[in-house]
């Protein structure tokens, strides 16, 4: 489970491959240990949308799966500026929500200094 974890943290298989190997219902999978989400990984996350590998539902739903399942944790010293992100990447599906190039960069300043980020 941990590998699995691991690359899904990091963007390298999808939530279909996640559900594949560890269970259907991400959100009732039993996990002894959540896994560590980093401020780096949602600086890479970010990332990986701008280059295009990604598309914004997919960073919307792994937001969803970092966030909302028990799999992983963030540590107490770095979950302010985490979750301050996540907020406003989770809502990038709704009608009318965009978030700008600019908007992207203050959250990756925000996460490198560890503060939380305060949409403009």
């Amino acid at each position: 489970m941990e590998k699995h974890l691991s690359l899904y943290r990091e963007l390298k298989i999808t939530k279909t491959e996640l559900q594949q190997a560890i269970g259907e219902d991400l959100h009732n999978v039993e996990c002894q240990k959540a896994y560590r989400i980093k401020r780096s990984d949602v600086v890479n996350a970010i990332q990986i949308l701008q280059n295009g590998t990604i598309s914004k539902d997919t960073l919307v739903e792994w937001v969803n799966v970092v966030w909302f399942t028990e799999l992983f944790v963030f540590d107490d010293e770095d979950a302010d500026s985490i979750v301050s992100v996540l907020e406003v990447l989770e809502t990038m599906d709704e009608d009318g929500v965009v978030v700008s190039e600019d908007e992207f960069s203050e959250m990756i300043a925000s996460l490198n200094s560890n503060t939380e980020y305060v949409p403009l």
